[in-house]
């Protein structure tokens, strides 16, 4: 896994392929995350939305165990929102004729609401999905109640964007990595019933060693040209633990 210069996310589709076929090898599913987000303009919209229909494509050449991850904004939902939902369709038709998993990130708040309609209009058009909801926003167990309701299997995560506090004892007590994951580990019922997802650049002994336990274990992984806000996103989470004196899973 090593020869990679960048921490946080890979180069190119073809790096994250290799990435992602060595992490199969381990035991640990992927969920490759094509470049794009918050563009402004309709071309660049649909450059993001060919890429994800190559990534569809690649999953399915290379029998990777993975799934393709994309953002509503880099669809166009900041200027356009029925431009976006077509590029959606579109992406997961393909991906549905191939047989390939899609996952939609969340974002900001405010596309939240847009973000929910638009992937329950897919699920109910019988496309499978997942949808990450911010564990901070106090809105989010009312939003899994209504996922649920529509088939939307969710992925809970604890988010970078700006949620209804930023205070970093109650995000804690919604979602901290460590406490969570040592918390269902220990009482979870079944290792099929719960999937822990990890960025890749961070708890890199903590997805082997689970994974070689058993449990499921998925991996984020972006690539990429337009990467640069999402890093800045991550070198900022890193500071705030230094801060903190706490520190990520190993």
């Amino acid at each position: 896994m090593a020869g990679h210069g960048r921490r946080w996310s890979l180069p190119d589709l073809e790096a994250a392929v290799r990435w992602c076929e060595e992490r199969n090898r381990q035991g640990i599913t992927c969920s490759i995350s094509p470049p794009g987000e918050y563009v402004q303009d309709r071309d660049a919209a649909w450059e993001a939305a060919s890429g994800c229909r190559a990534a569809v494509r690649a999953v399915e050449a290379h029998a990777l165990d993975a799934s393709v991850a994309l953002k509503l904004s880099a669809l166009g939902a900041v200027f356009d929102r029925d431009g976006c939902t077509a590029h959606l369709g579109r992406i997961m038709d393909e991906a549905k004729r191939r047989g390939v998993r899609v996952e939609i990130d969340m974002e900001g708040r405010n596309l939240v609401d847009f973000t929910l309609a638009a992937t329950g209009r897919m699920a109910g058009e019988g496309h499978r999905l997942t949808l990450a909801v911010q564990a901070y926003l106090q809105r989010t167990a009312d939003d899994l109640r209504a996922m649920e309701a529509a088939g939307i299997r969710p992925r809970l995560v604890k988010g970078a964007y700006l949620g209804d506090t930023r205070n970093f004892g109650l995000i804690q007590r919604q979602f901290h990595d460590p406490d969570l994951v040592a918390w269902l580990t220990a009482h979870a019922e079944s290792r099929n019933l719960v999937e822990f997802g990890f960025l890749m650049g961070l708890a890199d002994l903590t997805k082997r060693a689970m994974a070689d336990e058993g449990w499921k274990v998925l991996e984020y992984v972006p690539y990429g040209r337009r990467r640069s806000i999402y890093e800045a996103r991550r070198a900022q989470y890193l500071n705030r633990l230094r801060d903190l004196g706490r520190s990520p899973l190993p």
